[in-house]
């Protein structure tokens, strides 16, 4: 895994395209009216938040974007996180957004590759545990979140982005072991 470059922002887009109509094929409006778009990549790469797994020939195999910022839907939602954030200096947690495998490369394993590296960058980054998300219904995204050790904590709403049919989110975290 490494970070992505704007070289790779085309590539990402139809990783995230191919994720938002595999979801789609299933009846699920996560990722809707043109979200995540071009803009949503390059803010990611500039931001240096956007990593992508590669094949040894170079195709890019899967996307996500590590965001160590604090995230406005999290801290708007009443759940009540693993980890304590005081809203003052950096979150003790990282986010996880916009993550997606290639079509090409579903059930390759690439994103519990992507996830475990992503733990080790948000450790390096002295993160105490890790914030995701996923729509109700994305029950594949929500089996691997669980065999990832994720907690399943509580379901909100985002105010951030999306139709208001569709802002309900299941949030999870993750503690990281030092």
């Amino acid at each position: 895994m490494r970070p992505a470059c704007e070289r790779d922002a085309e590539g990402v887009l139809q990783i995230l395209e191919e994720g938002r109509a595999s979801i789609e094929r299933l009846g699920i409006k996560q990722w809707g009216h043109g979200y995540p778009g071009i803009e949503d990549v390059l803010a990611d790469i500039a931001l240096r938040a956007c990593f992508v797994a590669q094949d040894d020939s170079g195709h890019l195999l899967g996307t996500l974007a590590i965001r160590l910022d604090r995230d406005a839907d999290y801290t708007a939602s009443k759940i009540c996180w693993l980890t304590c954030d005081a809203g003052d200096g950096e979150p003790p947690y990282a986010a996880i957004h916009r993550c997606a495998s290639a079509h090409a490369a579903l059930r390759r394993g690439v994103m519990d590759f992507m996830f475990r590296a992503a733990e080790k960058v948000c450790r390096d980054a002295g993160r105490r545990s890790i914030r995701i998300d996923t729509h109700p219904g994305n029950t594949a995204m929500r089996g691997f979140l669980r065999h990832r050790g994720f907690s399943e904590l509580s379901s909100f709403s985002l105010v951030s982005h999306g139709a208001s049919a569709d802002r309900v989110r299941i949030g999870y975290e993750k503690l990281l072991e030092r």
